[in-house]
């Protein structure tokens, strides 16, 4: 779906009467970067690092927006501790899987940024930033081979505070409770500045405008939270359908840029997440051992049939689209050995009842209203699958370590919510946002989920946190050239 170009037109000539008529700026700086996540954190500090002045504008009354909240997993092909593991991967083999998982709408360039930088931005995470990973290598969704990085504090909170700390010791500075309202440009459509709003003790203050020198990072998230946007490329996504994100990622950002002509792509492209529960509001506790130990070591099925219907490690599109298949939640099952070799604690989803645990498997299938006998059948043929190290049935690939599910067992009831945009502005490899003419906007530049073309139709797991620091490392050394 387009936006006329009646609106984009009439939202140019606006932006620039605006400027016409403006008397004194309210600040000036070299760099603004609009969003505290990732992206933002990443662009601001190699902006700073360069010599730029930059300002960080935050509209939450703290820093990290989604990010914060995430479980800070990155994926990454690193030759050393995968080696020490034997594993054996490449960049190569990380583009093939993206490739193979963006079913043909990926940007091919941007995709090989990411796979060969990916290492690179570990190592400046773990070196100059101070950030700390827990000594294990994960195998997700999608993924060909392990190559998926935990923080040792099982958040996000483990990669943005070290950030934020860096950004800070660099003299960088940060404006929260901020809302960004607008662009101001010149004739030739170049950014010259932005309008902000601040919120100070629930009163709002009057409209500022702030100057720059040399650009704007524009790294504002995605639309998840959007209904009303998001409903327009997908129609099953409405008001019923959770999502995974805080409550205000909306497209605005992404609007104002589209209002200078800015290119979107792959809008129609918005990722679920196959291991949330309906249980639970937003991302909440299932998540952990629906991906670390279902997932990986244990199975689900259609509670209609009591039988397996996708393979688990399938990527994030396979798997959602064969639950919105099916006519209620799926359930999730594993033991306590799969808990185990998970290896996180499950306690809060247990005290919480979205977890549940049984003695038996007879008493799961009647929790859930599964037939028992064909459960029964469905587990022993795991079971086989396990033990030959071969599922026959749905190509899921047995882990090292997995083991055949026996008594107890744990249950979580699953069902697919809005968990990431692929979709969004077009940049090139320098991080620039083009117009509808292919051109770079010039002093605009986007990193994050709010671009589009990297990961096209599916965004492999533990990827976004890599195309964010990645992206926006490029976007915060290119803006401190202008």
């Amino acid at each position: 779906m387009n936006i006329s170009l009646i609106m984009l037109n009439s939202q140019q000539d606006k932006y620039k009467e605006s400027e016409k008529n403006l008397h004194k700026w309210n600040n000036e700086v070299d760099v603004i970067v609009l969003g505290s996540g990732f992206a933002g954190l990443a662009a601001a500090i190699s902006a700073r690092e360069v010599g730029a002045s930059v300002m960080v504008l935050e509209k939450q009354n703290h820093c990290g927006g989604n990010s914060l909240f995430s479980d800070g997993v990155l994926a990454i092909v690193n030759p050393n501790f995968q080696g020490e593991n034997g594993l054996v991967d490449s960049p190569d083999l990380l583009m093939r899987d993206m490739l193979k998982a963006g079913r043909g709408y990926c940007d091919e360039k941007l995709v090989n940024i990411l796979a060969n930088q990916a290492n690179e931005v570990f190592q400046w995470l773990v070196e100059d930033i101070g950030c700390c990973f827990q000594d294990r290598v994960d195998k997700f969704g999608g993924h060909s081979m392990p190559r998926s990085y935990t923080p040792c504090d099982d958040s996000g909170k483990g990669i943005i505070k070290p950030m934020l700390a860096k950004f800070k010791s660099l003299d960088g500075k940060i404006k929260p409770n901020t809302s960004f309202r607008e662009f101001l440009t010149n004739e030739k459509n170049e950014i010259t500045g932005v309008v902000i709003q601040s919120v100070q003790q629930k009163s709002t203050l009057s409209l500022e405008y702030i100057k720059v020198r040399k650009g704007v990072v524009l790294a504002t998230g995605g639309f998840s939270g959007d209904i009303s946007f998001r409903i327009k490329y997908d129609r099953r996504l409405n008001a019923e359908v959770d999502h995974t994100n805080i409550p205000n990622t909306t497209a605005q950002g992404m609007l104002q840029a589209v209002a200078l002509d800015a290119q979107t792509v792959n809008l129609n492209y918005i990722q679920l997440a196959p291991w949330t529960s309906p249980d639970e509001k937003s991302y909440g506790t299932a998540p952990i051992f629906a991906s670390y130990a279902v997932f990986q070591y244990g199975f689900m099925v259609d509670v209609a049939t009591g039988k397996r219907f996708v393979n688990e490690l399938a990527d994030r599109k396979t798997c959602t689209d064969a639950m919105f298949e099916l006519s209620q939640p799926s359930v999730g099952i594993a033991d306590s050995q799969g808990v185990e070799l998970a290896g996180k604690s499950i306690k809060s989803a247990l005290r919480r009842g979205v977890v549940k645990k049984f003695e038996t498997l007879e008493t799961l299938a009647e929790a859930y209203n599964i037939p028992v006998k064909t459960l029964c059948e469905t587990l022993l043929e795991y079971n086989t699958y396990v033990e030959t190290q071969c599922d026959v049935a749905l190509g899921k690939p047995i882990l090292e370590g997995s083991k055949p599910l026996k008594p107890p067992f744990y249950g979580v009831r699953l069902y697919p919510k809005v968990h990431h945009t692929m979709g969004g502005l077009k940049i090139n490899a320098d991080a620039q946002v083009l117009n509808s003419k292919e051109k770079p906007i010039k002093g605009l530049y986007a990193a994050g989920e709010v671009t589009g073309g990297v990961h096209g139709a599916c965004r492999l797991s533990t990827l976004a946190i890599t195309d964010c620091l990645v992206f926006g490392r490029i976007a915060g050394r290119n803006v401190a050239k202008e």
